[in-house]
């Protein structure tokens, strides 16, 4: 069904804020990473699984109302990192049912967010959803990953254990805690590439179109006009890692280069 969309990016690309927004719009509903690691144990049983996981949120959204997703107090926040915790910033949200109170028609958009679950099953994906991918500017990308408690600030993936376990390993191996962050983030921008058929929107965009730019995926959205800031520039950042981000950025040059110029980068 063409309106059972994925959708991904880098973690902390804006992916969230996208749903928040998104579930603001009539006769759409967005799940933020609502389905199990565990169902993701090698990518031919993690294609069933997202296959067979859509017509039961459907179904169960027609009925009552309810779907599974990450939530803060019954609700998809915009953002799911609060502002303080032991080693970065921590997680806010958790496994839960989440009620929608809008009326919904029997083909409404259903879009299912996940992160690093979609990037790396997309050659799979793609044959079977729309696919659309947000991206963040790199530098912000990594220094956000470097402000939170999670596995991609250590620059690896836990998924990646199953649906490519190879590049798990690879990732252990670099040393150098910024040069794995950078080399995974080289590994997404890559899997997009791959994903011939889908559609790239970027953060800056969407925060500068007060959540307009999503009209590329449901076309209600261009009512969006919301107040929304850059995190770019987060007072919560690092800033002092920026200049060694950006270093490494340029040196590996990576698939990121072909959304953000050499000049984006050096800029920043």
């Amino acid at each position: 069904m063409l309106n059972d969309i994925i959708l991904t990016g880098p973690p902390r690309s804006g992916t969230t804020l996208a749903c928040f927004l998104l579930n603001k719009v009539a006769d759409t509903i967005a799940l933020h990473e609502p389905m199990n690691l565990r169902m993701f144990p090698d990518p031919v049983a993690a294609l069933a699984a997202v296959r067979s996981f859509f017509p039961d949120m459907r179904q169960s959204l027609l009925k009552d109302g309810t779907a599974w997703s990450k939530v803060k107090d019954g609700m998809i926040p915009a953002n799911p990192f609060g502002t303080e915790g032991a080693n970065g910033r921590a997680s806010i949200v958790n496994k839960g049912l989440v009620h929608f109170d809008k009326p919904l028609s029997p083909n409404f958009q259903l879009i299912i967010k996940h992160n690093g679950h979609f990037t790396f099953l997309l050659p799979e994906l793609q044959d079977h959803y729309p696919i659309y991918v947000l991206l963040r500017h790199p530098v912000a990308t990594i220094a956000s990953w470097n402000s939170i408690e999670a596995p991609v600030a250590k620059g690896n993936l836990r998924v990646l254990q199953t649906l490519n376990p190879t590049l798990h390993t690879s990732l252990e191996a670099v040393p150098d805690l910024l040069d794995r962050q950078v080399q995974l983030l080289d590994e997404m921008y890559q899997a997009y590439l791959k994903a011939t058929q889908a559609t790239y929107l970027s953060y800056e965009d969407l925060i500068s179109s007060g959540g307009s730019s999503l009209a590329s995926i449901s076309s209600e959205a261009v009512k969006l006009s919301e107040e929304l800031s850059s995190k770019n520039a987060n007072p919560l950042y690092d800033k002092t890692l920026h200049t060694f981000i950006k270093a490494r950025l340029l040196a590996h040059a990576g698939a990121y280069l072909d959304f953000y110029s050499p000049s984006a980068i050096e800029n920043f």
